[in-house]
């Protein structure tokens, strides 16, 4: 009993997200005519691989012969959910995967404790993400998104402790689950690049060649992790690399969106004239070939400068406000149209936590003064950074892996501006 009231908040939170994504769940179901498969079954080819495995025709999203190896794809979310597939079949991954998706909240419990110190900023985030309407969708369908929070979450908290204890056995954990976390999805894969700085700057002045070591066997753990995958697209592509995925959207979603800015059309026409169909849907864009498709998408942005900012900006603002009602809403069969009422204030609602966590940004850096300061900012803006390149296709997932520090952020840039409210108020 005494452990229950311990991890009461923890158990909590993890209820409240068990719930909302049961009522979310089933509504999706009601919606689909109660097809578990077309409920669950994303857009991305992750099921189509996962069968494809179980069925022995390999790593490829091919629905017929010849079953061609995917460039696409990383393999940890895809072994991942043909294992689940193949024990419990689609209805169980999806709810063993929902059972999985309540730990999020609660790992971002604390991880915003940490960063403020304070347990009831942190319940607020943990309720604030149980009641997210974006992760209640991305529960149960079969998307990266539930695996890789879990994992990133995860090696955040062991990040936050390495620093505190300096702890070899952490920082070997931490580099295990952040290597799993960048097979599951490779948009991570630059954060151990940002990270062994800090761990340098952090203790290089106390035992700068014992961090050194350890900032090494930090790399080296991951490499080893990645190093198979990377071998396997060598011998299928020609090329090392863990994904032709920054090429291809690039190529597909940044330079149409670009193009449709610039000459005041519509981005479904400048999509499917830019790009073929079979460079959109087939293996046609690969490691080997990648940097031909980076090239002609960046003749695009250079030949329209302030189409690109256009674009980019518009990109960074919807990481930073998109509420993800509106997809909820279609998800579940309703009429966005008719629920004005509540998407104008949700989405007002994170426009005012984005004012908010920027001036704790700033607040955070000048009081704190810290490596760990920076860190959580940089975080931050890695992920909107990399998020741009989605253009018109970007929408609040791209944020969930920071959505604890930013609420974070927030509620100390809030308490900054309330308190300087109450100054200005008072005076006479």
């Amino acid at each position: 009993m005494t452990s229950v009231y311990t991890y009461r908040w923890e158990i909590i939170v993890a209820l409240l997200a068990l719930s909302v994504h049961t009522i979310v769940f089933l509504a999706v179901l009601d919606a689909n005519n109660g097809s578990v498969l077309d409920t669950v079954r994303a857009d991305d080819g992750y099921f189509e691989i996962a069968t494809n495995l179980l069925a022995g025709n390999g790593f490829s999203m091919a629905t017929t012969s010849p079953f061609v190896p995917n460039a696409l794809r990383t393999p940890g979310y895809i072994y991942f959910l043909a294992g689940l597939i193949g024990t419990v079949g689609i209805a169980g991954a999806a709810i063993v995967q929902l059972l999985l998706s309540t730990l999020i909240p609660v790992l971002g419990l604390h991880i915003t404790r940490r960063i403020t110190n304070s347990l009831r900023i942190g319940i607020a985030t943990g309720i604030i993400l149980a009641l997210d309407p974006t992760l209640a969708l991305l529960s149960f369908q079969f998307y990266t998104d539930t695996l890789f929070l879990v994992l990133f979450f995860a090696w955040t908290l062991l990040t936050f402790r390495y620093f505190e204890r300096r702890d070899w056995t952490l920082l070997a954990i931490g580099a295990v689950v952040l290597g799993l976390a960048i097979l599951v999805r490779p948009t991570a894969q630059f954060v151990p690049l940002l990270l062994v700085p800090f761990i340098l700057w952090r203790f290089g002045r106390e035992d700068w060649k014992h961090r050194a070591a350890q900032g090494i066997a930090y790399l080296a753990i991951i490499a080893v992790i990645l190093t198979p995958w990377i071998a396997r697209n060598y011998s299928e592509f020609g090329a090392p690399g863990l994904s032709s995925q920054k090429a291809y959207v690039l190529y597909t979603n940044f330079a149409p969106a670009v193009l449709s800015v610039a000459r005041g059309s519509e981005f479904a026409l400048e999509f499917t004239t830019f790009s073929t169909y079979t460079e959109r849907t087939s293996n046609v864009i690969t490691l080997k070939n990648g940097d031909e498709y980076i090239a002609k998408a960046l003749d695009v942005i250079f030949m329209y400068p302030i189409a690109t900012a256009f674009v980019a900006v518009k990109s960074l603002f919807t990481f930073f406000t998109n509420d993800g009602l509106y997809t909820l809403l279609v998800m579940t069969g309703y009429e966005p149209a008719n629920f004005l009422w509540l998407l104008i204030p949700a989405r007002l609602v994170w426009v005012a936590i984005t004012i908010a966590a920027f001036v704790g940004a700033f607040v955070y850096l000048l009081t704190r003064r810290s490596q760990l300061a920076i860190l959580i900012i940089l975080l931050v803006a890695y992920f909107a950074l990399t998020s741009a390149i989605a253009a018109f296709g970007t929408n609040p997932r791209y944020r969930l892996p920071v959505d604890p520090i930013i609420l974070a952020l927030a509620a100390v840039g809030g308490a900054y501006l309330l308190e300087h409210a109450r100054r200005f108020w008072k005076k006479p």
